[in-house]
């Protein structure tokens, strides 16, 4: 299992967005990097019928390409790759940072744009970058699973509540979650990293992304 950490900057998102994190308010992040043979993933891990349930109760579950229900055979998709990197990124707040939900949502957005980036790069090595929404994706040689929904365009302005093609087709991917995949027993089995929520009243202590490179 590979680590590497790093402690990001505070100043603005990537998208230009200003920063709500104050002077001194900080966090670091940590990727973790475990490898393992797709069917094992598929068999321990894919709980298609529960996860896709809690998608149907999203807003996002056919109104976003990046999200289902999907034009391609989704378990057809997965069973064409023999392994898969799963990337754990543990996100700890530090310098008095509170995981308020607003600060939590501009943290992951740019861990997010990191992560994503840093995906489709290994994608484009790897001579892919075929549409990542449609079913032309499933025969790129490297597959990125992103670590969630799509940032690109704000869920009211998707093309897809048009029926229209989508704006940005070699930037999106479906999230591990999209394909079924338990993210909780995922973090929690593979990297020993329970997902933390708010509860009453009370902010995580960290936050966990989970993304994946399929080949």
């Amino acid at each position: 299992m590979e680590r590497t950490q790093r402690t990001p900057g505070t100043g603005g998102t990537p998208d230009g967005m200003g920063s709500i994190l104050s002077a001194g308010q900080t966090y670091t992040a940590e990727d973790i990097l475990k490898t393992i043979p797709m069917q094992e993933y598929i068999a321990g891990y894919r709980d298609f019928g529960r996860v896709r349930g809690y998608c149907h109760e999203c807003s996002r579950f056919g109104t976003c390409w990046a999200c289902p229900p999907y034009s391609f055979d989704e378990e057809q998709c997965l069973r064409r790759y023999g392994t898969i990197d799963l990337l754990a990124t543990r996100i700890t707040p530090a310098g008095g940072t509170v995981l308020t939900r607003e600060v939590s949502e501009e943290i992951i957005r740019k861990e997010r744009y990191r992560l994503d980036a840093m995906l489709l790069r290994r994608e484009r090595e790897a001579g892919s970058g075929e549409d990542g929404s449609g079913e032309r994706g499933c025969n790129s040689p490297v597959r990125a699973f992103f670590a969630g929904t799509c940032l690109l365009c704000p869920p009211e302005q998707c093309t897809r509540r048009s029926n229209a093609p989508c704006r940005h087709p070699k930037s999106i991917r479906p999230s591990l979650e999209a394909m079924g995949f338990d993210i909780a027993l995922t973090a929690s089995d593979i990297f020993g990293i329970p997902l933390q929520w708010a509860s009453n009243g009370n902010p995580p202590a960290y936050l966990t992304l989970v993304s994946g490179l399929a080949y």
